[in-house]
């Protein structure tokens, strides 16, 4: 079926650009962007939709979310079903289209299932490109056994049985690479060093040998895909971009020798700096925190927006993530305002727009509203460029997001 509309008038936010450009008209055909102009002829049977006084803009992208990981304690998946974690992250997903998020990469957990239930339009949900479990040594950031529990325990059957497989040893991380590979992530996600949500790996601790890492990227990458990598400590970043890992996760504790080799070599950072606000904001209590893991949370906070300074400096391209669970995702549009306390507005529409476009291996198709990309996009009330609080207030101020050319959310004046 041959669907067509024009949006019209509408003054186009390019992300490659510094300010908004003059009004255009936007064709859209069969889910995607045929034409961009300052006049485009409506033909009969064309639908026009008038959004003069409004900015059009690419649907946003987050690089690092978890569907699954929705209780307040990640270990606490340990006592919930697949089918109830399953249920709970199509609410999540629902919510962070209608925020604008028309894709998402999930870096724990997500999998090729609830990929293809999206892409089937069984549930509202972004645009998926998932990594499925993510690889952990024993005792590593995605190990989240008490330690009183035995190697015989099983939690295989409940939701933090998603999360993440446990590796140990060159032909272990060789097959659990091989495995998630297998069964169709888009990406594999390895844990590098300790981390905030984990109860028993310290913070600074280095986790995987370098054998163990080169392993993991060579397989991927003879696959033709790429290997993410969570790591706070200087450390570890470079011992993960020495040995293949294109995209550093959350990256903190960054030094500047560290963030120009990233440069140098076209890696990648994904910073998630507004889930340690939030946990802060919350308190243990409500976040769902230990007094050992808020310490920890008040470390990476604190070092957060230090890092993002160091990777402008150097030139390394900066993606967004939110990392949030259900009990923080609201705070997700308000993760941008949080990195242009640092960043220019423009490098942060970039960064989740154009940016994580390149991370998640789609320029041209997503980020941005060329012809030939994918028709999601965003119809807000005010200029982002000027005031990224538009996007933070997305329930009055995102007036219209629309997925492959159909809107999944519209509010007045937006009439469709």
């Amino acid at each position: 079926m041959n669907e067509r509309l024009i949006l019209t008038g509408g003054r186009l936010l390019d992300p490659r650009k510094d300010a908004l450009g003059p009004p255009m008209d936007i064709l859209i055909e069969d889910g995607l962007v045929k034409e961009v102009a300052e006049h485009i002829t409506v033909s009969p049977g064309v639908s026009c939709i008038d959004v003069h006084g409004r900015t059009v803009m690419p649907g946003l992208i987050d690089a690092h979310v978890h569907m699954f990981m929705n209780e307040m304690n990640i270990a606490a998946l340990a006592g919930v079903p697949q089918t109830y974690a399953t249920a709970k992250s199509t609410m999540v997903l629902r919510q962070m289209l209608h925020r604008g998020w028309t894709s998402v990469r999930d870096v724990a957990g997500g999998d090729y299932g609830m990929r293809e239930a999206a892409e089937a339009g069984y549930i509202e949900s972004p645009r998926l490109f998932v990594g499925g479990k993510a690889i952990s040594q024993t005792g590593g950031h995605g190990d989240f056994r008490g330690r009183a529990a035995s190697g015989d325990d099983c939690a295989c059957c409940t939701g933090l049985a998603l999360f993440s497989t446990l590796a140990d040893g060159v032909p272990e991380v060789i097959k659990a690479t091989r495995e998630q590979l297998r069964l169709g992530a888009d990406h594999i996600k390895i844990m590098l060093s300790g981390g905030v949500a984990s109860p028993n790996d310290p913070l600074d601790s280095i986790q995987y040998r370098v054998d163990e890492i080169a392993a993991c990227t060579e397989e991927a990458e003879r696959w033709g895909s790429y290997v993410c990598a969570h790591a706070y400590s200087d450390v570890a970043i470079r011992r993960g971009i020495l040995n293949g890992i294109r995209c550093i996760e959350h990256g903190n504790f960054v030094g500047a020798e560290t963030a120009t080799m990233m440069a140098e070599r076209g890696a990648f950072v994904v910073p998630t700096l507004i889930v340690h606000e939030a946990n802060t904001r919350l308190g243990g209590a409500a976040s769902g925190k230990s007094p050992s893991s808020m310490a920890k949370n008040e470390r990476v906070r604190v070092a957060g927006l230090a890092a993002l300074k160091v990777y402008r400096a150097a030139g390394v391209q900066i993606g967004y993530g939110s990392d949030l669970s259900m009990h923080t995702q609201h705070f997700q549009n308000e993760g941008l305002k949080l990195n242009a306390t640092v960043l220019s507005n423009a490098d942060v529409i970039r960064s989740a727009t154009i940016v994580n476009a390149k991370i998640i291996r789609r320029e041209g198709l997503l980020g941005e509203l060329v012809p030939g990309a994918h028709a999601d996009l965003l119809v807000v009330d005010g200029d982002p460029y000027s005031d990224l609080d538009v996007l933070s207030r997305h329930e009055d101020r995102i007036l219209a997001v629309m997925q492959a050319g159909k809107f999944v959310r519209a509010v007045p004046p937006i009439s469709v």
